[in-house]
């Protein structure tokens, strides 16, 4: 009940976010340099799910294998193409087993013939991180082609414009065409943690699978020790999201963090396997552990600007006893920043569609939009709007229009055309003034 309560919670405050935040397309900011410890993941991010504001992030670019976190893929279709999870049922094939004999990969020990739920089958990927699993999934949904169901996974990929990604296979066992950025993996797991049931099943620590036609009642352990309450790595409010190891990828690991209201996601890639003396170590648990001290020690969730409160003003023209219109934020800005940073230390950069707007303007109207920035790193965007409705002056806007049209081409060829015409008039008339007057000389003259 309480990881279901956790996954509905998260769930909400991510649309609220997506809804009422700052929340971006992608991470914009370089984010913030921790202090008193390293992070030797080859790839990381820290962000806030609550704003999508980055807090840390490194080489979020760079292309890396993400061993098992590809499952993230899988079950993300899985849950997609199901209308009924515990209605769907699917037959483990001989092939999805055999693919992986000699792999010395990671299994939930499925047997051939083994029928499973779809839900059951979802546990089996997130929580034991079973390859069989993903096989007998892509097998399944791709209409028994394995092949069709990774081509499906890249196109959701470039759906969710996941640009640096390529997938290969549906459990992440190496491939060098199989592979992915932190960046991606960002836009997969905010994807995935917005459908109810994937947190439901990736927050969950252990789970009875049922006696199947194959094999008794048994349970599957999740393999993200920061959320096992039973080992000496838990750390509090982690919940889910996925582990994943190969010697080429190195330990990754993505897990969500909620704790006094704040809700930040952390992805790991590439964490060193051995240490200086060739003995493996797990990397990965701690350094997510000090990510998320770091951030709750050192970072407040702050309002920024308030739709109350004006920001900026726009000239305005035609308007009968008003030159400038004031502006406002659309919404509410928070942002997740240092804790003793203050409205002198955040920068607000105004970007105006038009450097004068003509009335009428609509209360609420678009007319730019607003920047913040703190430390040289952008925290995000807000639209700015008209604070008011101001009506057009009509003799304003039909002395715009005359003078409008005395600089129109036609009206200066016509203008032109006239004014010679005038000028010929007068010629005309001096003209013909002067002959009337030669002409009476000559008749006074005969009379004479």
């Amino acid at each position: 009940m309480r990881k279901t309560l956790f996954s509905f919670m998260l769930t909400l405050s991510l649309l609220a976010a997506a809804i009422f935040g700052p929340l971006p397309a992608g991470p914009a900011a370089q984010g913030f340099e921790p202090t008193g410890f390293e992070v030797t993941a080859e790839g990381a991010m820290l962000v806030s799910l609550d704003t999508g504001g980055v807090l840390y992030q490194k080489n979020i670019d760079q292309r890396l294998y993400p061993a098992s976190l590809t499952k993230i893929m899988t079950s993300v279709l899985l849950i997609e193409n199901t209308v009924d999870l515990d209605a769907e049922t699917i037959t483990v094939s001989w092939e999805a087993l055999h693919d992986l004999v000699g792999t010395d990969s990671s299994t939930a020990g499925l047997k051939e013939g083994e029928v499973l739920t779809a839900r059951q089958l979802l546990y089996a990927l997130l929580l034991a991180s079973g390859n069989d699993g993903a096989n007998a999934t892509a097998e399944h949904y791709g209409g028994g082609n394995i092949e069709r169901f990774v081509q499906m996974m890249n196109d959701k990929a470039a759906e969710l414009g996941m640009s640096g990604t390529h997938y290969a296979n549906p459990h992440g066992l190496h491939d060098e065409n199989h592979y992915t950025t932190v960046e991606d993996m960002y836009k997969l797991v905010r994807h995935a943690i917005s459908l109810p049931v994937f947190m439901e099943v990736a927050s969950t620590v252990r789970y009875k699978l049922p006696a199947t036609n194959k094999s008794p009642e048994r349970t599957l352990v999740t393999t993200n020790y920061l959320q096992d309450p039973s080992n000496a790595v838990y750390y509090k409010g982690t919940s889910g999201v996925k582990t994943g190891y190969t010697d080429s990828a190195g330990r990754c690991l993505i897990t969500t963090n909620s704790r006094d209201g704040y809700n930040y996601l952390c992805i790991l890639m590439k964490c060193p396997v051995y240490n200086d003396r060739h003995q493996k170590i797990r990397q990965e648990f701690p350094e997510s552990r000090n990510l998320y001290n770091w951030a709750y020690r050192n970072f407040a969730y702050k309002s920024l600007l308030s739709p109350a409160e004006p920001t900026g003003e726009v000239e305005l023209e035609l308007a009968w006893n008003k030159d400038h219109l004031t502006l406002l934020p659309e919404s509410e800005f928070s942002a997740i920043i240092p804790k003793e940073a203050d409205s002198s230390t955040i920068r607000t950069e105004i970007h105006l569609e038009k450097e004068k707007v003509d009335a009428p303007v609509e209360k609420g109207q678009v007319m730019g939009y607003a920047t913040l920035i703190y430390a040289g790193e952008e925290l995000g965007q807000v639209n700015l709007v008209a604070s008011e409705s101001v009506k057009r002056s009509t003799p304003l806007y039909l002395l715009r229009q005359l003078k409008n049209m005395t600089r129109t081409l036609w009206f200066q060829v016509i203008a032109g055309v006239l004014l010679l015409l005038l000028i010929a008039f007068i010629i005309l008339r001096i003209v013909a003034s002067r002959r009337r007057r030669r002409m009476r000389r000559v008749r006074n003259y005969r009379r004479f």
